[in-house]
């Protein structure tokens, strides 16, 4: 239950490892030279034509003409949501009777630096989470194909500031745990 921002050159990647597995969490990125140009979940979904993301699908932004701002290189975790909003203490306080910061919180706080309002933070691509749509429209949450060590790689495409939260919401039968987050210049790291 905690996140961490940082900034990522075009060309570099990050990994992010799933430590004890099971973890959802949340990415949000910006345009690094233009703050107000940042993730779009519904732009990445019809881009990609898909609510879940694996390997090879892209990242897009929410201006015009959309860009690409990450593309998912390696994926051992997923598939990724792009459905569900970050988690905040409202919805931990409705949905759990739980009251503490979800990841709205939590990444508002590690991107402090930048100045970055609960209101400017985009809809997150939803880090091994899993999410269906029944046959009447309904969302259904699934169990996470995230185990112990799992991983997504993602290349940035342009400078980003990035933020990563491992999720608040409580996890039946464990506790909440954490991811290790790398960035390097070469995808092999």
């Amino acid at each position: 239950m905690s996140a961490g921002a940082f900034v990522v050159k075009a060309g570099q990647v990050v990994r992010i490892t799933d430590i004890e597995g099971g973890q959802p969490g949340d990415l949000v990125a910006f345009k690094s030279t233009d703050l107000s140009v940042k993730l779009s979940q519904a732009r990445t979904r019809v881009e990609n034509g898909r609510i879940a993301l694996t390997a090879g699908h892209q990242l897009w932004t929410n201006h015009f003409p959309p860009e690409v701002m990450l593309t998912i290189i390696e994926d051992t975790g997923g598939p990724h949501d792009l459905l569900y909003p970050p988690c905040c203490r409202y919805a931990l306080e409705k949905r759990f009777g739980v009251s503490r910061n979800g990841c709205l919180e939590n990444l508002v706080k590690a991107l402090r630096k930048w100045h970055v309002k609960p209101h400017e933070v985009p809809d997150p691509l939803n880090l091994f989470f899993c999410v269906a749509v029944d046959n009447k429209d309904r969302m259904r949450i699934g169990k996470s194909a995230s185990r112990e060590g799992s991983s997504i790689v993602l290349k940035a495409e342009m400078d980003c500031v990035v933020a990563v939260s491992t999720c608040a919401v409580p996890l039946e039968g464990r506790k909440n745990s954490g991811y290790r987050i790398t960035v390097s210049c070469h995808p092999a790291a």
